[in-house]
């Protein structure tokens, strides 16, 4: 009986822990998000990518989680100076994943 709790424990840590390494090494949900998406034809992230608008580093610098939220749900039907496109096909947990993926989580 201890020893298949001891088996759980070690089974539950690990599928709690695979996510985070997995983010980490850059095969995470926001990630394939900003590929997918094509985010990075205009973005720029850690060097790669375009130049047309802010890099995801700059946008972390400027803008807080909700701002950033607000842009991907685009409620006004409007994005900055309207060439981004509508995100609004996102789930809300894709939004959040990209939400702090671009801003962390003070």
């Amino acid at each position: 009986m201890n020893r298949t709790l001891i088996i759980g424990a070690i089974v539950l840590l690990g599928m709690t822990t695979l996510p985070a390494i997995s983010e980490a090494q850059g095969g995470g949900p926001a990630r394939k998000l900003i590929n997918s998406q094509g985010c990075k034809a205009c973005h720029t992230l850690e060097g790669d990518g375009g130049n047309v608008a802010a890099s995801f580093e700059e946008i972390r610098a400027k803008r807080s989680r909700a701002e950033i939220r607000l842009q991907l749900l685009n409620p006004g039907g409007k994005h900055g100076n309207d060439t981004i496109p509508d995100f609004s096909h996102l789930s809300s947990a894709e939004v959040e994943a990209l939400v702090s993926f671009i801003q962390p989580a003070p």
